[in-house]
């Protein structure tokens, strides 16, 4: 492609952009160009039509056959184009049969050449006339149309900048507000640091018998953080239950839970608040979760709450 300022484009860049294959940044300028440079839309016309023709003749294949059907073919300007051009080829074709059968008549001895070459001459002329005028007739309906979808096209592009615009005033007030309820919880909210924390680790389940763990909760523990090994990170993401094995109930939930690694292997983390916990046992179970499907119980994980 040469300067874009010169407006000189490389013919197969102006194809990509009839097929809808461009950036949008270069799009629309070109769509721009089409409006203000006759010369531009003049030949953006001219190739147009070549990509039509060639489509017609079953001269396109790969990408460029595939974004033809997809993106030209998907608009009524489109589809009239190549109606178009696939009767005008049938026309053609059936005038030149008709004309070839003309001509083999002429040969025949009984006919008058010169009676015969007028016949012929005639119908040339008269079959050029009806494809230019058809042409003229229906590029002019095509122009009328492109006008008039290029005015409601500005019409509607005013319209978005101003309702761009009343958004982005929206957009503004309310991160303001975000900033401001940001602010407030950051000066509210405890300090981390100070908080007390115990951590279990726990292995993948095993189908035999094992040992259940321990874990010794002491006064003023804030969080207890559960960190669960699995045998393979198979989900994008999990969530763990903390359950009373006693009666199958749910006692906490966790939110989605990206995978991670726990004592070398795959695994999730969770924070548990230690004033939910009584001295008992319970099952830790986790559950995969994948888009669209219900969620997957991956394994459970006993253990024994000890106050002290």
């Amino acid at each position: 492609m040469s300067s874009a300022g010169q407006h000189v484009f490389d013919d197969k860049y102006l194809v990509r952009y009839l097929l809808g294959a461009l950036p949008q940044e270069d799009s629309e300028r070109l769509d721009e160009l089409s409006i203000s440079d006759g010369d531009f839309a003049w030949r953006l016309r001219e190739i147009e039509n070549d990509l039509v023709d060639a489509y017609v003749r079953s001269e396109l294949d790969g990408e460029t056959l595939a974004r033809f059907k997809a993106s030209y073919l998907a608009s009524d300007r489109g589809r009239q184009k190549v109606e178009f051009a696939e009767g005008l080829r049938l026309f053609q074709a059936k005038a030149g049969r008709a004309n070839e059968q003309a001509g083999r008549k002429f040969r025949w001895p009984g006919f008058s050449s010169s009676r015969t070459l007028l016949q012929l001459g005639m119908a040339a002329l008269a079959l050029s006339m009806f494809i230019t005028a058809a042409f003229l007739f229906f590029d002019d309906i095509r122009v009328r149309r492109e006008v008039k979808a290029t005015l409601v096209q500005h019409v509607s592009t005013d319209q978005r900048a101003l309702e761009l615009e009343r958004q982005l005033s929206e957009q503004r007030a309310a991160n303001a507000e975000a900033a401001r309820q940001l602010e407030l919880a950051r000066k509210s909210a405890p300090n981390l640091n100070a908080l007390k924390t115990l951590s279990l680790v726990l292995p993948p389940p095993t189908r035999g018998i094992s040992a259940i763990h321990v874990l010794t909760v002491h006064p003023g523990t804030d969080l207890v953080v559960m960190m669960l090994a699995l045998e393979s990170s198979d989900y994008p993401h999990y969530r763990v239950t903390l359950k009373d094995p006693s009666t199958g109930k749910a006692v906490w939930t966790s939110a989605e839970l990206d995978p991670g690694f726990v004592a070398d292997k795959p695994g999730v983390s969770a924070g548990i608040p230690a004033e939910l916990l009584k001295q008992q046992n319970y099952v830790a179970e986790v559950s995969g979760l994948q888009r669209g499907n219900s969620p997957h119980v991956v394994g459970d994980y006993p253990f024994r709450v000890v106050l002290r």
